[in-house]
């Protein structure tokens, strides 16, 4: 997985920041069809210093800027402005400090996101996972999971639904993978755990390891007709 600006290995897992100011992406180095249906499943860690909010969020990402690439931090976590070029993303996102919120976008921002049941900034501890699908029939993306506020005990199922046509946004292929954000408060906000089912240029089945660590992973088949 190809990473750019703060994001680090560390333990096994993809850190997309660890301090204040940074903004941080992993991206899986070959792009996949917009034409196929898939599914992801990641998991994540957000963690702050219990001085305040943490800052500022995390965002599974589509765009078809290049496998190198970042956006703008802080608030915009990584996600808008993709490689400098205004890049529209696709993707879910999780907002933490003071914004407290969730959800898909479609078209490159991270407004109009749900609210959260419990203040994300606040927690300084929060895991959970996500599954995000495409039906490349209908047009349709969707979001199930489960956040955890560790600190309380308290957790409760996400879920959100968007139409999006991912060939029309994208053209043949798009890029997968994870950005991160923080502006002036700190947090060490990782990707746990990930794997992705899609149809790939190659008829075979494999998988790719981040630098050989086992906790963090990208497998992908070429669906049977």
């Amino acid at each position: 997985m190809n990473r750019a600006g703060s994001a680090a290995l560390v333990g096994g897992q993809l850190q997309l920041t660890n301090n204040t100011s940074q903004s941080g992406a992993g991206w899986v180095a070959q792009s996949i069809s917009t034409s196929q249906s898939f599914s992801t499943t990641f998991s994540f860690s957000l963690l702050g210093n219990d001085s305040g909010k943490m800052a500022d969020g995390i965002a599974l990402a589509f765009q078809n800027v290049g496998n190198n690439v970042i956006g703008n931090g802080g608030g915009d976590v990584g996600y808008w402005n993709i490689g400098g070029s205004g890049s529209s993303a696709v993707g879910s996102v999780i907002r933490s400090w003071h914004n407290n919120d969730y959800g898909l976008s479609t078209n490159g921002v991270v407004q109009g996101l749900k609210a959260a049941d419990f203040n994300l900034g606040a927690s300084n501890n929060v895991t959970g996972s996500e599954t995000v699908s495409y039906d490349a029939t209908t047009h349709t993306l969707t979001l199930t999971g489960t956040f955890l506020d560790n600190s309380t005990g308290h957790s409760y199922s996400v879920s959100d639904s968007k139409s999006v046509n991912l060939a029309a946004h994208f053209g043949s292929s798009m890029y997968v993978g994870f950005t991160g954000g923080t502006g002036g408060t700190d947090a060490d906000q990782r990707i746990t755990s990930f794997s992705l089912t899609s149809a790939v240029p190659e008829p075979e089945t494999y998988a790719m390891m981040l630098a050989g660590l086992g906790l963090v992973g990208f497998a992908a088949r070429r669906r049977k007709a």
